[in-house]
């Protein structure tokens, strides 16, 4: 779904909310999709944000980094996400 969306944009400079509060597994198989989905557009993404109240995801934040050239940063309110997201550097 990501891939036909991005396929319509010309320029691209993606900004990401990740509300993952209610994500309570990630298989392998999800891992290895998002990995490929990192090194394809990584270089696009400006900002990700991710929303969420488990520890483990703060590691998968730092991981997404490796792949990612935005700026990625963790918050526990949607509302603080949101508000990082808009403002323009």
């Amino acid at each position: 779904m990501v891939d036909e969306v991005l396929m319509e944009v010309k320029e691209r400079r993606i900004r990401v909310l990740l509300d993952a509060t209610e994500l309570d597994d990630w298989d392998l198989r999800a891992a290895w999709d998002d990995l490929k989905l990192g090194i394809k557009y990584g270089s696009e993404f400006t900002k990700i944000a991710i929303v969420c109240d488990k520890p483990w995801d703060k590691a998968l934040a730092k991981i997404a980094g490796w792949f990612i050239s935005g700026e990625i940063k963790y918050f526990e309110k949607y509302f603080d996400a949101t508000e990082w997201l808009q403002i323009d550097k």
